[in-house]
């Protein structure tokens, strides 16, 4: 199982009145679905940028299964809420990319990259040119490249915020399925509640000046889901919409941490 740790993370933008990011720590392990959530510049963006290697933190280190993380690496895919694709590339060479960089022959990259956008349900699109998708459809694209190099990690910046609401919900289910599967681990920024109610196994609830953990809640949403349960029924149940209005408290600090 692996692990990626957070210990003690301190960094101050140059010219900032207080650290975006004090004293932070931070466990994730394999099969975890970890969803941060706070209001503007409590530094959610800043702690996955640390996590995948892009910052160095003033203070603290990340280490994954105890090795120190120093830049970017394969067992950290990153999706952005951009989907950064490639424009001059089929959908399916920018699903092969990073296996092209890791030297797989073209048979090897095409066959792996057929079978990722079968399982984003884009496989009669492996010949389209990036432009001719729509932003759902870029989006499960931007997964599918994150997972072809089979990471232990999933790093996620609000990979779905700007979708619209249809979209967006049938993508959380397409996330879970695919947690459940590969058993990584996944952190995800989000500015939604319902989303992080309907993905987290735990979320963390962050608070600005200074960027630090307020709060961490186990919920068992997304379990009960998997377990066959339907979202519908979650989304509208009493004890969701009470999870959510306790989660709104903290973020907003109505209630004591």
């Amino acid at each position: 199982m692996a692990q990626l740790d957070f210990a003690h993370i301190t960094t101050t933008y140059d010219g900032a009145a207080s650290p975006v990011l004090s004293d932070v720590s931070l466990s994730i392990a394999s099969g975890e679905f970890v969803v941060v959530i706070g209001r503007s510049g409590c530094g959610k963006t800043t702690l996955l940028n640390i996590a995948a290697g892009f910052t160095v933190p003033d203070a603290g280190r990340v280490t994954l299964d105890g090795r120190p993380v120093t830049g970017p690496g394969a067992e950290r895919a990153v999706v952005f809420q951009d989907d950064a694709l490639f424009p001059w590339l089929t959908t399916a060479e920018n699903v092969a990319f990073a296996l092209r960089l890791r030297g797989e022959d073209k048979a090897g990259r095409r066959e792996a990259a057929d079978a990722l956008l079968q399982r984003v349900g884009l496989d009669a699109f492996g010949d389209r040119p990036i432009w001719q998708l729509s932003g759902g459809q870029r989006q499960r694209i931007g997964l599918a490249r994150a997972l072809a190099a089979q990471p232990d990690f999933l790093l996620m910046d609000e990979p779905l915020g700007a979708l619209d609401a249809m979209t967006r919900e049938q993508m959380q289910e397409l996330l879970l399925d695919i947690s459940h599967e590969t058993r990584a681990g996944i952190l995800l920024i989000t500015h939604s509640v319902e989303e992080a109610l309907f993905l987290a196994t735990r979320i963390v609830v962050m608070a600005p000046s200074p960027g630090r953990i307020v709060r961490s809640l186990e919920f068992d949403f997304s379990r009960r889901i998997l377990a066959g349960e339907s979202a519908r029924s979650i989304k509208t149940s009493p004890e969701f919409a009470a999870a959510r209005a306790s989660v709104l408290d903290l973020v907003f600090d109505r209630v004591p941490a």
